[in-house]
């Protein structure tokens, strides 16, 4: 047991140092020190500072099982051989900025009760965090991975930031837990990821917990994927992931749970929704009335679109098509507020919106047409028409009677009578209204001229409109 404070800086250790078991009731200084053999602080017990900065390990380092009560300072340590933090426990910061490690760094089951700091860290070879609990902020930021990275059931219980950090070969965070946000921004991956049945932020609240959730987690925006088709999210929640900027056309994407489009049912990305403070590339430019960059996000659905695709996930792939068109349809130039919402309701990808969702529903354009039928159905009668065959039966050289609805109420029969013969008229109507959309050129019942003539105009146009969404809907559905 040291019980006085204890400076050992700049010292040289040539043979091996065995601080096993040992007590520091005090500040431990190892600053600027070199271990030439191995220098075991297993089940260590550092009371106050533990200070290594500097401090260079040319065996192998052993900290297993230590207690850091206070700060434990490791930055710009180098480690020769393995170091091992296996079971360590840092109760108050942990600070590895630019440390290197040469060989394997062991920190399995290791907890950090405050932050960890790892930023601009260097891996040469494996980094072992395998089911290490993080309890407070855990900075990797900038750090490189030479080898594996291994962070497999990992628990990130605040935020965990990675922005910049270089994964040269497999990175391993399957069933790792991040509570809050996972930065992964401007990260490269060189190699495999794996992000199988991985717990971001959302992945276990209910629907209406998620829809009020704003704040992005994890977040790849800008990250690089060299080999995409190496990437993998397996069984995981992805509603409030961000990868705008990042080409993901080719990443594997298997069982994950994006975000549903209210109303439709349909996924949809994050970005759509995330608060833009959170992601400040999508702020709209400078003089832009847009809500957000839709383009980025027309960009994302582009490419998710293609990789479900080329996957045969026609379903999913048609959810971000509606996407991408829905995001279109939002864009606009228009300042003034009223000609801005005339041309996001109003115009053509509008209208394809409505009538049959953007070409992933062959019901709606269905339904719509046979309304349509109805509807017309129903006014050619208050425009009225007359039937040719009968005129020409008489011989007659009057004009031709013309019925309406109301030729119908002053013709002096009864309530019965009257509405056998709407039942009736309505039913001539209603052939009139299916013939002129097949196109007849000379329907039973002739609309008179000039409002039946313009009724008919406007139904061959919806009518043909609607049956060709109709079956180019179709079309799409069967060759999926």
């Amino acid at each position: 047991m040291f019980m006085r404070k204890t400076e050992f800086n700049n010292a040289t250790f040539a043979q091996a140092a065995n601080f096993r078991g040992a007590v520091f009731t005090q500040d431990a200084y190892f600053r600027s020190a070199t271990f030439t053999r191995d220098a075991n602080f297993r089940s260590t017990t550092f009371t106050q500072t533990a200070n290594f900065y500097e401090t260079r390990f040319t065996q192998n380092a052993y900290f297993g099982g230590a207690t850091f009560t206070q700060n434990a300072y490791f930055g710009s340590a180098t480690f020769m051989q393995d170091a091992h933090f296996v079971m360590a426990t840092f109760a108050r910061d942990a600070l590895f900025g630019s440390a290197t490690f040469t060989q394997d760094a062991h920190f399995g089951s290791a907890t950090f009760t405050q932050d960890a700091h790892f930023n601009s860290a260097t891996f040469t070879q494996d980094a072992h965090f395998g089911g290490a609990t993080f309890t407070q902020d855990a900075h990797f930021g900038r750090a490189t991975f030479t080898q594996d990275a291994h962070f497999a059931w990992a628990t990130f219980t605040q935020d965990a930031i990675f922005g910049s950090a270089t994964f040269t070969r497999n990175a391993y965070f399957g069933r790792a837990t991040f509570t809050q946000e996972a930065i992964f921004r401007e990260a490269k991956f060189l190699g495999q990821a794996e992000f199988r049945e991985t717990k971001f932020r959302g992945h276990d609240k209910n629907r209406k917990e998620m829809a009020r959730e704003f704040l992005p987690g994890p977040v790849f925006a800008l990250a690089e994927f060299s080999q995409p088709e190496k990437i993998i999210f397996y069984k995981t929640y992805l509603g409030q992931a961000l990868f705008y900027n990042c080409d993901v056309s080719k990443v594997n994407f298997s069982l994950v749970v994006w975000r549903r489009r209210r109303g439709s049912g349909k996924w949809k990305v994050f970005e759509e929704e995330v608060d833009l403070e959170a992601a400040p590339d999508l702020k709209p430019a400078e003089g832009s009335v847009d809500e957000r960059r839709y383009w980025l996000v027309v960009e994302l659905y582009q490419q998710l679109k293609k990789n479900y695709d080329a996957r045969q996930d026609y379903g999913t792939g048609g959810d971000f098509h509606y996407g991408e068109l829905e995001m279109k349809r939002l864009a606009s130039r228009r300042k003034n507020k009223i000609v801005r919402w005339l041309v996001q309701h109003l115009r053509l990808v509008a209208l394809y919106k409505y009538a049959s969702q953007y070409g992933e529903s062959y019901v709606r354009p269905g339904v719509l047409f046979v309304a349509t039928l109805l509807l017309f159905a129903l006014l050619y009668p208050v425009a009225g028409f007359y039937d040719p065959m009968k005129d020409r039966a008489v011989k007659s050289t009057l004009p031709p009677t013309v019925i309406t609805y109301k030729s119908l109420v002053s013709s002096g029969q009864s309530a019965t009578e009257i509405l056998k013969a709407e039942s009736a008229l309505f039913g001539n109507s209603f052939l009139t209204s299916v013939e002129i959309a097949a196109f007849q050129k000379e329907p039973a019942y002739q609309p008179v001229y000039p409002w039946g003539r313009l009724l008919t105009l406007v139904e061959m146009l919806l009518t043909s409109t609607l049956a060709a969404l109709f079956f180019l809907a179709v079309r799409r559905q069967v060759r999926r």
